[in-house]
């Protein structure tokens, strides 16, 4: 009975020790993986920035103006300055 007892603990330990390598691997896979997916999301964003800028950079004035007008904006009839330029700093 004693020895049955024994080997019990022991298969009980053995599979406590095989689980705990396991998840320790499974734990650094996963931390592989989630590096990995944040360098390809910060590669991903640098390459719609890029996009964004050449897009800004390829519309033409002309389009813009046209989409402008669609959107409401007009260029002013004139500009309001509201304060008189001042001289902040001046030699003596």
């Amino acid at each position: 009975m004693k020895n049955i007892k024994k080997y019990v603990l022991i298969g009980v330990c053995a599979i406590l020790a095989v689980s705990s390598v396991f998840m320790t691997v499974e734990t650094a896979t996963s931390g592989v993986e989630v590096s990995s997916l944040q360098k390809e999301e910060a590669q991903l964003s640098d390459k719609k920035r890029s996009l964004e800028d050449k897009l800004v950079k390829t519309i033409s004035l002309s389009q813009l103006e046209a989409k402008s007008k669609d959107l409401g904006f007009i260029k002013p009839a004139t500009l309001v300055y509201a304060a008189p330029a001042e001289v902040v700093a001046k030699l003596p």
